[in-house]
């Protein structure tokens, strides 16, 4: 049950990132197009690849980074920057799935992106705390 609502809000984290950086002023900062696909149906494909990411890439990426983790939100940031490109790599590049596509547009709203996901995912850390 733990990993089905780790799937959900993950989706629900590309589902913020959209709408918060899918507005006027940033148009077309992040595409999230499905053609063959319903919205939730995409979100939820996302969901299950970053649920894979957090699952397998992340402790990796925690334990090469470990001699730093004294300077934890900076490291914390990276780790989360190279999750989201690695999404976008596994959504565009490895899945291309017909009419698909998840990535950020301009550097600014990668690094708000960035901040956004990490929010998200120290909420998603306290939600699913091992108690």
């Amino acid at each position: 049950m733990k990993i089905f609502f780790s799937i959900l809000l993950n989706a629900s984290i590309l589902f913020i990132i959209a709408f918060l950086l899918n507005n006027d002023s940033y148009q077309d900062a992040v595409v999230v197009l499905p053609a063959w696909f319903d919205a939730w149906k995409t979100y939820l494909l996302g969901g299950i690849v970053l649920w894979l990411l957090n699952v397998f890439v992340r402790p990796v990426l925690k334990l090469l980074w470990l001699p730093l983790f004294f300077i934890y939100p900076i490291i914390a940031l990276l780790i989360n920057a190279i999750l989201l490109w690695l999404l976008s790599k596994a959504i565009n590049n490895i899945l291309a799935l017909p009419g698909m596509t998840f990535e950020i547009n301009w550097a600014i709203n990668f690094i708000i992106a960035v901040a956004i996901f990490t929010i998200l995912n120290i909420v998603y850390s306290i939600l699913f705390s091992k108690k």
